[in-house]
């Protein structure tokens, strides 16, 4: 069995719980028995863009570095920099956002991350 996108999976999951952690931290805290507000409005529409992004550059890696193996036609390395760089902005978004901290986020984060990470992973070992 290939460990890497395993450990992809947990690298990118312990980038996003870090995020989360950080900026929870981060934030000032709340004047006593005013409640937390909820995760901004825009979470949804600029993070849908930035997953979509996301999504689409790592389909395009993982149907050519595919192609590769039988046309010997390899992607430029700038775009697996790319897709690192678009993973990694959708793993910190939900931080950067606003998304409070708390068990059923966390966890949630964790397990987007897991997936962000595996794909990722699976996206850079197609490469010949």
């Amino acid at each position: 069995m290939n460990p890497a996108p395993l450990i992809g999976a947990v690298a990118a999951a312990t980038m996003a719980l870090a995020a989360l952690t950080v900026a929870h931290r981060l934030r000032p805290a709340l004047p006593e028995g005013e409640e937390a507000d909820g995760p901004h409005p825009v979470l949804s529409t600029i993070g849908g863009g930035l997953l979509s992004g996301f999504v689409l550059l790592t389909g395009f890696l993982v149907a050519t570095g595919w192609a590769a193996h039988t046309t010997n036609v390899v992607p430029p390395v700038g775009l697996y920099a790319a897709d690192l760089a678009a993973g990694c902005a959708v793993l910190a978004y939900p931080s950067l956002a606003g998304l409070p901290f708390t068990g059923r986020h966390a966890t949630a984060v964790a397990l987007f991350g897991a997936l962000v990470g595996y794909t990722l992973s699976l996206a850079i070992q197609l490469r010949p």
